[in-house]
């Protein structure tokens, strides 16, 4: 594993993806937010060595986890064929880090840093259209950002029309390390930089506080990650997490 992408990883398990208490496993661990249960990425096996797909879906109903999270690569890519067959959804994340200067500028006059509870009627309109976004899970996934506030600096950051927020992101801090994260645009502005404004005024706020690494997750499969690559983020490796059928 390289190097970028193991520190991504340290930093995602102590940040976004930490829990309140950790179970071992002989795959892994599992990671348990008994506060917020509908939370996967709080809740979830994580596994780091190969093993057979029956064996973790075994493992993952022993320890009451939905969500297997799989951190290396080729195993998680050895592994779909199968949960794919058992009907498992299957999200791969490419992990991404910034290495060279952006190709691209953006006006940063346009961001503002916010708190927390400032962006959350907009990401609800972002996340309307998602099958698990119910309003119980919209409610963790919320009360999740003063958890990982509690483990990890915390700063929000929003581009704002007629005193509504149309586009954000969230930026975690510890040390020198950085995570861009939950970057999102409401629909119908989307299109016109502002997303890109968000994401680069948080890193510019991450490089004024001293991180030398900076680092996000996008979805494999959908345009954001192309943005990333012209911001200068390089894609260090993939992840890929399996859901329960059952799960919503």
């Amino acid at each position: 594993m390289r190097d970028e992408l193991a520190r991504a990883y340290a930093f995602l398990a102590r940040g976004d993806m930490s829990g309140t208490r950790v179970v071992d496993s002989p795959f892994g661990r599992a990671v348990y937010t008994d506060e917020l249960p509908r939370r996967l990425d709080g809740n979830y096996l994580w596994v780091d060595r190969a093993a057979e797909p029956e064996e973790l879906v075994a493992e993952a109903a022993r320890l009451e986890r939905r969500l297997i999270f799989v951190t290396d690569p080729a195993i998680g890519d050895s592994l779909a064929p199968w949960f794919k067959q058992q009907g498992w959804r299957i999200d791969r994340h490419v992990v991404m880090a910034q290495l060279r200067e952006p190709e691209l500028e953006a006006d940063l006059s346009l961001v503002r840093e916010v708190d927390e509870p400032e962006l959350r009627e907009a990401r609800k309109r972002v996340l309307a259209n998602e099958p698990w976004a119910s309003p119980q899970v919209l409610e963790q996934i919320f009360a999740a950002k003063e958890l990982i506030g509690r483990r990890v600096r915390t700063r929000f950051f929003a581009v704002e029309l007629d005193d509504e927020v149309v586009s954000y992101s969230d930026l975690y801090l510890d040390g020198a390390d950085a995570q861009v994260e939950d970057v999102g645009t409401v629909p119908e502005q989307r299109g016109r930089g502002y997303a890109k404004a968000v994401v680069l005024g948080a890193i510019a706020e991450a490089r004024q506080s001293s991180a030398e690494f900076v680092c996000l997750v996008a979805d494999a499969n959908d345009w954001p990650k192309e943005l990333y690559r012209r911001l200068g983020f390089d894609e260090v490796g993939h992840y890929t997490k399996f859901f329960q059928p059952s799960a919503k």
